[in-house]
C-alpha cells in the first residue's frame, strides 16, 4: 500500500506478497443514488488520468535528461567530489531521485491531496500528507540507492552473469521486504493496536482455526487519521504475517461482515498466494533482467556511453526497466484479479452467510467512490481486482449453490 499507485511508474511497483488489500482495486459499484455513480466515475477517471500523466511525464523526463546531456553533466559532477566509484554512483543516485521526485510533486500532490480533498476522501491535513510524503520518500531513496548501488556493483563484477545474479538479489530482495513490512515498514506510517473488541476477535480466531490458517496476530490499522476509506489487508510472509483491519471498516460494517472479511483474508494465506505471487515474480525477474542484459549494453554503447555501468546511462536503464513493467503489468493484474476471485469464494462454506461479504462489499461501494463500470480495457491493464459489480455477481451464484 506504501507505494501503491494505479499506474506502474519508475521503478517502484506496489509489492502484493507484501502487502495485499481486500478493496486494493480502483473499482466499485455506485453509491446508490445515480448522482454518487456520477462521482463516482469522474473520481475514479481523474485518479487514473493523474496516473496516466505521472507515467509519461517520468518518460518525458528520462527522456530529456538522457538525450539532453543533463545526465552526463550530472555525473560530471559527481566525479568532481570523489574518486571511488560506489560513492559517485550513490551521489549521483541520490541526486537523481531528488529531482525526480520535484518533477512528480505536483502530481502527486493533486492526486494526494486536492483529489481526495475534492470528493470528500480525505482526514488528512496538508502538513501531515507532506509528513507522510518525506518518509515514503527517504524509505523509496533508500531502497533505490541501495538497489541499484548493489546492481551496477554485479554489472561490473559479473558482466557475463549479472542478470542471474540479479533475478536472484530480486528475489531475496522482496522477501526482505515481505519480512520486515509488517513489523518495521507499516508501523512507520500507521498506528497498530490489537482489536478492543473482544468477541469479536474471539470469533476471528475461531474462524483461522476452522479454515486450518494459523494466524498469530489480527491487529487494528488507524486508517480514519487519514481517509474516510474503509480496507482490510493481509501483509508479511510466513510466519510474520499479519492480518490488518482498518478502524474506517470496523466503524462501517457489522460482526458477521467483517468475519467474511477476515475469511477472504485467510483465503488468501490459505491458498498460498503470497508464495505464488513471488514464485511468479522470480520467473519475471529471470526473464526481465535477460531481456535487459540482451538491450543495454548495445544500446548504451549506441548512444556514446561507456557501457551498461556507465552512471551516466542510469536513464537509460529506468527506460527499458519501465518499458518492461508496462508489458508485464497487465498479467500481473491478470494474476492478481485470479487470485482475489479465488479469495473472495474461498468464504463460501467456511461462514454462517456468504451474502455477508456481499452486504460488506456494498457498503465499501458506497464510502469508497470508484468507477461503477470501467471499461473493458482500463480493468485489464489496471485492476488488480475483479470490479466489485462482478465480484458480487459471481458471490451471489456461489452462495445460491450452497445447499440451505
Amino acid at each position: 500500500m506504501i507505494f501503491r499507485h494505479p499506474v506502474s511508474h519508475i521503478g517502484w511497483q506496489r509489492q502484493a506478497h507484501a502487502c495485499r488489500w481486500f478493496a486494493d482495486s480502483p473499482s466499485a459499484p455506485p453509491r446508490s443514488p445515480e448522482r454518487n455513480g456520477d462521482e463516482a466515475r469522474r473520481y475514479s477517471r481523474s485518479k487514473l488520468t493523474v496516473g496516466l500523466l505521472r507515467l509519461l511525464l517520468s518518460f518525458a523526463f528520462l527522456l530529456v535528461v538522457l538525450l539532453s546531456g543533463a545526465s552526463a553533466s550530472l555525473y560530471g559532477w559527481v566525479r568532481g567530489l570523489t574518486d571511488n566509484y560506489y560513492l559517485q554512483l550513490s551521489a549521483y543516485l541520490l541526486a537523481f531521485a531528488v529531482v525526480y521526485s520535484a518533477v512528480l510533486l505536483g502530481l502527486d500532490f493533486y492526486s494526494g491531496v486536492v483529489l481526495e480533498q475534492r470528493y470528500g476522501l480525505s482526514n488528512q491535513t496538508v502538513g501531515r500528507w507532506f509528513l507522510r510524503s518525506f518518509k515514503q520518500w527517504l524509505l523509496s531513496a533508500l531502497l533505490f540507492v541501495g538497489g541499484f548501488t548493489l546492481l551496477y556493483g554485479v554489472i561490473r563484477g559479473w558482466p557475463q552473469w549479472w542478470w542471474l545474479i540479479a533475478a536472484v538479489g530480486w528475489v531475496v530482495m522482496m522477501v526482505l521486504i515481505g519480512k520486515i513490512t509488517p513489523a518495521i515498514v507499516v508501523p512507520l506510517f500507521y498506528k497498530l493496536r490489537p482489536p478492543t473488541d473482544r468477541d469479536l476477535t474471539e470469533r476471528l480466531f475461531a474462524l483461522a482455526a476452522r479454515c486450518g490458517v494459523p494466524v498469530k496476530r489480527v491487529l487494528e490499522i488507524r486508517l480514519s487519521r487519514e481517509t474516510k476509506k474503509a480496507n482490510a489487508a493481509v501483509v508479511g510472509l510466513g510466519r510474520d504475517r499479519r492480518i490488518l483491519i482498518g478502524d474506517t471498516l470496523l466503524d462501517l460494517c457489522s460482526h458477521d461482515e467483517i468475519e467474511a472479511v477476515f475469511a477472504h483474508e485467510l483465503g488468501h494465506m490459505a491458498l498460498h498466494h503470497s508464495w505464488k505471487t513471488l514464485s511468479a515474480g522470480a520467473v519475471g525477474a529471470l526473464v526481465g533482467f535477460y531481456l535487459l542484459d540482451q538491450v543495454l549494453g548495445r544500446s548504451a554503447t549506441t548512444l556514446g556511453f561507456a557501457g551498461p555501468d556507465d552512471i551516466a546511462a542510469l536513464p537509460l536503464l529506468l527506460l527499458w526497466l519501465m518499458l518492461f513493467s508496462l508489458i508485464v503489468q497487465p498479467l500481473h493484474a491478470a494474476g492478481s484479479r485470479y487470485f482475489e476471485r479465488q479469495a473472495d469464494l474461498f468464504i463460501v462454506g467456511r461462514v454462517k452467510d456468504p451474502q455477508s461479504l456481499i452486504s460488506a462489499l456494498d457498503k465499501l461501494a458506497e464510502r469508497n467512490l470508484a468507477d461503477p463500470q470501467p471499461s473493458r480495457l482500463v480493468e485489464l491493464l489496471f485492476y488488480d481486482h475483479p470490479p466489485i459489480t462482478k465480484r458480487i455477481a459471481y458471490l451471489r451464484s456461489a452462495a445460491d449453490a450452497v445447499p440451505s
